[in-house]
């Protein structure tokens, strides 16, 4: 088995930790709120986009909440992608329920084919994705598949130095000094473990292994240049959004980003 599908088993088994945290706050009633589950940065940059008339993606997708919320606050149409079943399926089952004009396709990103060619006005990746894929320049490859010319890509992530750091609750976490650098920030080889993937509560649990891949800043500007990907603007932020380092939070480190590209 390889380490795709192994990820993807172990997003599946985490579906039900994850629905228990949406049962305390269901989606279906947050959706009557613009923009819900956004922060207000990436808010920003999808308002000055001006999201009318406008097709969008996204991949990796989760349960759909992000997307929903856009194009029920004036985006044309969405479409998200994502391979695990449970949480498509819960996305789907929303976007019916509350009427918004959103598909979602469960399927390797890497496997999105040229059905989908030039067919997004914007497609955006929030916290959390791209991690998952061992090559960037292939993810991105994808990216600029779907996009339209002068379509726009939106990343919202951690910040890359994030990767030096260990987080709240590691084996080689310093409570007594949290920016403690453990690793190196050219670090190469991806995590592999078991820890679990409920973000929202912070449970521990032996889950089916999961394998995630360390990126530079430089590997995610030059992997959108090398796909036909004009770079408009970079944002860093101090404010961490990953849910993971929060005794760093507000302090001297970036810990979050926006890149903002156009397909040339």
């Amino acid at each position: 088995m390889n380490y795709l599908e192994n990820n993807k088993e172990a997003w599946n088994e985490a579906f039900k930790k994850h629905q228990k945290t949406w049962k305390k706050n269901p989606i279906e009633n947050i959706l009557e709120n613009d923009f819900a589950f956004l922060n207000n940065d990436l808010i920003a940059e999808l308002k000055d986009i001006e999201l009318k008339d406008k097709d969008v993606a996204q991949f990796c997708c989760n349960n759909g909440r992000e997307l929903l919320s856009i194009v029920k606050s004036g985006a044309k149409s969405g479409t998200g992608f994502d391979f695990a079943e449970n949480f498509i399926n819960e996305a789907a089952r929303i976007a019916e329920l509350k009427n918004i004009n959103c598909k979602f396709i469960c399927t390797n990103i890497m496997d999105i084919g040229n059905e989908y060619k030039d067919k997004f006005d914007l497609v955006f990746c929030t916290i959390g994705t791209l991690c998952w894929f061992e090559n960037l320049c292939d993810f991105f490859k994808q990216v600029s598949l779907v996009l339209k010319i002068n379509g726009i890509v939106l990343i919202s992530e951690s910040h890359p130095i994030l990767n030096i750091f260990a987080m709240d609750g590691e084996k080689n976490y310093d409570q007594k000094n949290p920016e403690k650098i453990v690793q190196s920030y050219f670090k190469k080889n991806p995590w592999v473990g078991n820890d679990g993937l409920d973000y929202y509560s912070k449970e521990k649990y032996k889950s089916k292994t999961l394998t995630d891949f360390p990126h530079t800043f430089s590997d995610i500007i030059n992997s959108m240049i090398d796909n036909n990907i004009s770079i408009k603007k970079v944002l860093e932020f101090d404010n961490d959004i990953s849910n993971q380092f929060d005794s760093l939070d507000k302090g001297k480190i970036p810990l979050s980003m926006i890149v903002k590209g156009i397909k040339i």
